[in-house]
């Protein structure tokens, strides 16, 4: 008989099953870390298999070698095995004791430095965009794709969504086990419901990179609308953007910034704050003034026993990175990048009508968009059809592309569902406080006058070469609408379909 090497308690069933499995997955191991450090492009669940799922495998194969040895130890003692004592003895001058203690140091030292270097390449995993956005694939689509084409597309999303510090790690992480439980046992809402109530302050992540009180003068930004009429009617908008503080060649005026340099407190009656009726705005005195609409349901009894919410970054930039664009804002960028051609007859009216009806799934979507833009040329312009299927496939293809990137059939996510308050057009937005109705006790009134945050430059069908620094009244295209819109908020009739 071949003498055995190692003390007799570990040849039985159970530890040389798990000696087995342990050799077999710490090599495996090993040569997936290898692979890992050579490609650079590997599939999403790959960080899970190398650095959760077989070191997981790893760790219960090694706990079953000393249970196994312990289990045949109760057996000899069962049997009344002399030389047997109530706890192991471990003598360095037997041979075997002395190759098992060897064996076993060396091994617990070696996978000590790989479970340190695993364990940051698994807290590395975690932390990458790729974990984030594509491990719950379905669940995640909206957010990781309009992440992918945002102005923070470069920024990881632990570095919003966490932020630095150990406390909000901890959070996160417990956050995070919650969520893959719902994501397992299918407990998710679709779509994802907004504002996440469990994000860190967004001032001490957003003012790591953008600080109020560095912003001064205005930002030039320019847009061009295309009207549904057949000729698709180009209307331009030059406007400045009053972000930062007045500077000294003109009139001194509170920058849209404003906001976040000083306390204002609010109360909101719908969970997407989408209704604010209760406003409060504290000076540096400590003195408060508080404004309210004719229908504010917050009485003062009441408000004491609220929690009220103080205005930071992400109650006006709400979407800064996952950024769903309505039928008519993308039409409208892809006309004017030249993607969807502007001289074809009625493109803007037969684009957004493609782009909004609730698809089933995205596949019906893509082939539902194409089938209605060529059917609309091929029964309307059929001239037009034969002769410019060119610009008729590149349209098609464009909002098959638009429709990818902001609609989002499984989570039942798109425009709809998540509003964005920048702006007034589509959704309230500024006018959720600033429309005009919302009144101090004395009679003041919160600013909702158009200059209050921006200052138009030029605006109409035909390029201006004159820019007006002072600044032109607005006019609602078409011409012909009038001063109607002055009596309504523009949500009355701007849906994200125009």
């Amino acid at each position: 008989m071949k003498k055995r090497r190692l003390p007799d308690l570990f040849y039985n069933p159970i530890s040389m099953a798990g000696a087995i499995v342990s050799v077999v997955t710490f090599g495996t191991i090993l040569i997936l870390m290898v692979i890992d450090l050579i490609w650079n492009t590997l599939p999403a669940y790959f960080g899970i298999v190398t650095y959760v799922l077989f070191p997981s495998v790893l760790v219960l194969a090694l706990l079953v070698i000393p249970i196994g040895a312990l289990i045949e130890r109760k057996r000899y003692r069962e049997a009344a095995e002399q030389g047997i004592s109530p706890l192991p003895k471990i003598d360095l001058n037997d041979q075997r004791q002395r190759r098992a203690f060897f064996i076993f140091s060396t091994g617990t030292l070696l996978l000590m430095v790989f479970t340190a270097i695993g364990s940051y390449r698994a807290f590395d995993f975690t932390e990458s965009v790729t974990f984030c956005g594509q491990i719950c694939h379905k669940v995640m689509a909206p957010e990781y794709t309009t992440y992918q084409h945002s102005p923070h597309a470069r920024v990881a999303c632990v570095q919003c969504h966490v932020g630095s510090g150990a406390s909000w790690y901890v959070k996160s992480k417990l956050s995070g086990a919650y969520q893959v439980y719902a994501v397992l046992f299918n407990k998710f809402p679709r779509p994802i419901p907004t504002p996440i109530s469990n994000l860190r302050p967004a001032r001490e992540t957003c003012e790591q990179c953008h600080w109020p009180q560095s912003f001064v003068g205005e930002r030039r930004v320019t847009k061009a609308y295309y009207l549904e009429d057949s000729a698709n009617t180009r209307w331009d908008l030059d406007m400045l953007i009053r972000i930062g503080k007045s500077t000294s060649g003109e009139a001194q005026r509170p920058p849209v910034h404003w906001h976040v340099t000083h306390t204002v407190e609010f109360l909101a009656s719908d969970s997407a704050s989408q209704t604010i009726p209760w406003v409060r705005v504290v000076d540096a005195n400590g003195k408060t003034e508080t404004f309210t609409t004719d229908d504010n349901p917050f009485t003062p009894d009441s408000v004491k026993h609220l929690k009220v919410k103080t205005m930071d970054c992400m109650d006006c930039h709400n979407r800064p990175t996952h950024i769903v664009k309505s039928p008519g804002a993308a039409v409208n960028d892809a006309m004017a990048s030249g993607a969807i051609s502007p001289t074809l007859p009625w493109i803007k009216q037969t684009a957004v009508n493609a782009l909004v009806p609730r698809y089933i799934n995205t596949k019906d979507a893509l082939d539902s968009i194409a089938l209605y833009v060529e059917s609309f040329y091929k029964d309307k312009y059929p001239t037009v059809a034969s002769t410019r299927s060119t610009d008729i496939n590149n349209a098609v293809s464009e909002l098959q592309t638009i429709y990818k990137n902001n609609f989002f059939p499984y989570m039942r996510a798109d425009w709809r569902a998540y509003p964005t308050d920048i702006g007034h057009q589509e959704f309230p937005g500024c006018f959720r406080c600033h429309d005009g109705n919302h009144k101090s006790a004395d009679g003041k009134v919160i600013p909702h006058g158009c200059t209050t945050c921006h200052l138009i430059l030029s605006q109409g069908t035909k390029p201006d070469s004159t820019v007006n620094l002072n600044g032109v009244a607005f006019v609602h295209p078409p011409a012909g609408i009038g001063d109607s819109w002055k009596d309504g908020s523009c949500t009355d009739c701007h849906d994200g379909t125009q």
